[in-house]
């Protein structure tokens, strides 16, 4: 039974993350009674046992770890005493840096904190600061960045922005984080002999110290279609394949000393932990470092054992051992991509132990990538098709070639290596990038979750030997996991969907065979929440785009939109900013039985502010209407009163300008009559939308 301890106590972590609400004491103490009954009668039901166990613990850790978040209801400003914990990071727009912070009650959290002024926070100082802080809420979206979980696998309490007024306390101190900056600022100050090496020495600096802000939100984005964005973050391959190199150096060392000590694997061991744990500190020690270095421990005490324990053996211990010291790792995707690609290869490796060389490469490299179909369809629902060729090559080279040029340059600032350093990084990143303009994304629809689970049993069952006679069966699973398309829109019905875009608007509008999207939110939403949630519900074409006016919130993400799929019309309200746009026209059109109206407050838009030369839409279906204006004023509201009057009326109104007072006036509410009302604003927004004056006049 014991064996069977640690699977089921992980089971139990990640099953606590799923319980709808906490149960009361009592409810535990019952629960644990029967399950330890049971297993007096029946030894197998303690697995029961060390699986509530987990749930408890789960749950215990969880509820600590969300006492030291900023309180839902503390939205708003506050004074704070903030010490700079990580380098800053610049955007063009805004310095964003962790700080460690103590409000007037004596609170502390960490902070995620913005500066829109732009203004120096050296690592290490404190300060006395007005700031606007909310805690961190997670988005809607059926696909995407869940920024509520990736906060708390993190340890981040909340975000925030800070004030114009700031007091210095103290100045810069040491440690770890200030050494980093002066690493940082040593490749930044670089001579490159007149040749623009910026972006390889961005690279650098992701590479050595985990500096993610110094590349270029561009090269990002080329990162994503060839699935190499785990290889510029310092994610577990890094950690590892350092450890394998630091093992290696031990082990060339010890090979050459007269007398060799008794245990030399041991020292191997040592040595390769010593050198992962040094480049997680030199990389800020973030939480991803911190996990990779105890799942390394793990796996070191296991291999160090020797043959009495099985891979699976380790990757249990590794994975509850993460899951002990951290919870909320279950919240993590790179958690689940780590020890699911370290599974696949502990499973392709089984009964074959003797596997050498080029042969045990490639059939490591192809478990990694079939399972990561599963893994990438389900969690981002998107596969990069050129990741396995591409991950053949890059893996080496940014492991055995770029990683370590990065950390002798930042540990030995010897000129001469580091200008060849950044010039072999700059000619890497512009091959990559225009790799990424060529290679194929293929969209992948949500899967039911039964249907994953059943699709990641199914990559392995493709993976055991030929005489196991299930290949088949595993294939016709991972098609139907891979081509699942969600159930259609029945005829004359319609499907409006919301997106979360923040302080921003995007509303999908679907009928059974016709797709129209209503503006784009802003581009980082595009990126986050948008174009994945497009992608998870099966829509691969745009029968119609309108971008109601050109604003950043409302049009940012139309490029990351229009890349992703065939865009067969584009409207918009004012079109001279797109290509092969068309005005919005007051005109009507059907598909499958719905009836879509484009109205316009005038055709003549000139002296018109940008808000309100707003497209309008209004659908109806099944005797149900939708109205959504984009930004309009009160001013084109009075003109549609005007023109269309009772025929506004529909049951569902998307606020204008996100429940801001500068629309939804009294006499608009009252022609369009809704029955409900859907402000697309962001959480604690700072403009305080929806406004309390059109909440009142609903």
């Amino acid at each position: 039974m014991l064996r069977y301890a640690l699977p089921c106590w992980v089971a139990g972590v990640v099953l606590s993350f799923a319980l709808p609400s906490v149960p009361h004491w009592a409810g535990w103490a019952a629960a644990f009674l029967c399950a330890a009954a049971a297993a007096w009668k029946f030894r197998p039901a303690a697995g029961l046992l060390f699986l509530l166990a987990g749930a408890a613990y789960g749950v215990w850790r969880t509820e600590a770890a969300l006492q030291r978040q900023w309180p839902l209801d503390g939205g708003g400003t506050a004074q704070l005493v903030v010490e700079v914990a990580d380098m800053p990071r610049r955007d063009g727009r805004r310095v964003q840096f962790t700080g460690n912070a103590q409000d007037g009650r004596g609170g502390r959290f960490t902070l995620l904190l913005s500066d829109y002024r732009l203004r120096d926070w050296p690592v290490g100082s404190r300060w006395r600061v007005s700031a606007r802080v909310r805690p961190v809420v997670g988005e809607v979206n059926l696909r995407g960045l869940n920024r509520e979980a990736w906060a708390l696998s993190n340890g981040i309490g909340g975000i925030g922005s800070v004030g114009r007024e700031r007091v210095r306390l103290e100045a810069g101190g040491g440690g770890i984080a200030v050494w980093r900056d002066a690493v940082s600022r040593r490749w930044q100050g670089v001579q490159t002999g007149g040749h623009d090496f910026s972006d390889g020495l961005g690279l650098m600096r992701a590479l050595s110290i985990g500096e993610q802000s110094a590349l270029r939100p561009e090269l990002w984005q080329a990162f994503r279609p060839l699935g190499l964005t785990h290889l510029v973050s310092i994610s577990g391959l890094h950690v590892t394949m350092v450890a394998v190199l630091f093992g290696w150096l031990v082990k060339l060392v010890l090979q050459r000393l007269p007398l060799v000590p008794s245990k030399p694997r041991l020292w191997v061991l040592a040595g390769g932990l010593a050198g992962a744990l040094l480049y997680a500190v030199l990389a800020g020690f973030s939480v991803p470092t911190q996990r990779s270095v105890l799942m390394l421990a793990v796996f070191a005490w296991a291999w160090w054992r020797g043959s009495g324990a099985s891979g699976w053996d380790g990757w249990w211990q590794a994975l509850a051992t993460v899951l002990l010291f951290d919870p909320s790792a279950v919240l993590g995707v790179g958690t689940w991509l780590s020890f699911g690609l370290v599974a696949a290869l502990v499973w392709v490796s089984a009964g074959r132990l003797n596997a050498r060389g080029r042969m045990a490469a490639v059939r490591g490299q192809w478990a990694a990538s079939l399972l990561s179909v599963v893994l990438l369809g389900y969690l981002f629902a998107s596969l990069p098709l050129a990741s396995p060729l591409v991950n053949a090559l890059a893996i080496p080279w940014f492991s055995w070639v770029l990683t370590p040029l990065a950390l002798l340059g930042s540990v030995l600032p010897f000129a001469p290596l580091q200008w060849t350093a950044a010039a072999l990084a700059e000619y890497t990143l512009r091959l990559l990038v225009f790799l990424a303009g060529h290679a194929p994304e293929a969209a992948v629809a949500a899967a039911p979750l039964p249907l994953a689970v059943l699709a990641a049993v199914a990559a392995l069952l493709a993976l055991l030997p030929r005489g196991t006679g299930l290949r088949p069966f595993a294939w016709l699973v991972l098609a139907g996991f891979t081509f699942y398309r969600p159930a259609a829109v029945a005829e004359g019905r319609l499907k409006t969907v919301v997106m979360d875009a923040g302080q921003g608007l995007s509303v999908l509008v679907r009928t059974k065979e016709h797709d129209l999207l209503f503006d784009t939110g802003t581009a980082q939403a595009a990126a986050a929440g948008i174009v994945p949630s497009l992608n998870a519900l099966g829509v691969r074409r745009l029968d119609r785009l309108i971008l109601s006016h050109h604003d950043n919130d409302h049009d940012g993400g139309f490029q990351a939109v229009a890349d992703g799929r065939t865009v067969a019309r584009i409207t918009a309200g004012q079109p001279e900013f797109y290509p092969q746009a068309e005005p919005c026209r007051e005109t009507q059109w059907q598909w499958d039985g719905v009836r879509f109206e484009l109205l316009r407050p005038s055709e003549n838009a000139q002296g018109l502010e940008d808000n309100d030369r707003s497209c309008v839409l209004r659908v109806v279906a099944g005797g149900d209407a939708l109205l959504v204006t984009g930004d309009l004023g009160r001013r084109g509201e009075a003109e549609l009163v005007g023109k269309y009057g009772g025929a506004l009326y529909s049951q569902v109104l998307v606020l204008g300008h996100h429940g801001s007072d500068t629309a939804s006036s009294g006499l608009f509410l009252h022609a369009v009559s809704p029955q409900y009302a859907v402000a697309s604003s962001g959480y604690a927004n700072a403009y305080k939308h929806p406004a309390a004056a059109v909440q009142a006049r609903g």
